[in-house]
């Protein structure tokens, strides 16, 4: 099973919200107004790249570089792991 850590970080509008602890409403804005990279699947919703996102912030505080600590340090962690962690044994 691949490494969470390998999967490109696609955020939906309401994790990328929560993430930067602004609204959607915001996001979207943002989104519109071409101030956040994104991608616009073909159901209309929107995926904002993490490392887009991230790189679109000013300011003198180095936000990637703490995620990609936490990246580094949960790297092995995989989705099967995760799932035993929960009790979910991934059979629906």
């Amino acid at each position: 099973m691949r490494s969470i850590a390998s999967r490109p970080q696609l955020l939906t509008v309401a994790q990328a919200a929560s993430l930067l602890n602004v609204s959607e409403k915001t996001i979207r804005r943002w989104v519109d107004d071409e101030k956040v990279p994104h991608i616009r699947l073909p159901s209309k919703q929107i995926r904002i790249p993490l490392t887009a996102l991230l790189a679109s912030l000013q300011g003198n505080y180095d936000l990637a570089e703490e995620l990609a600590e936490l990246d580094a340090r949960f790297s092995g962690v995989t989705e099967d792991a995760i799932q035993a962690a929960m009790g979910d044994s991934g059979d629906s």
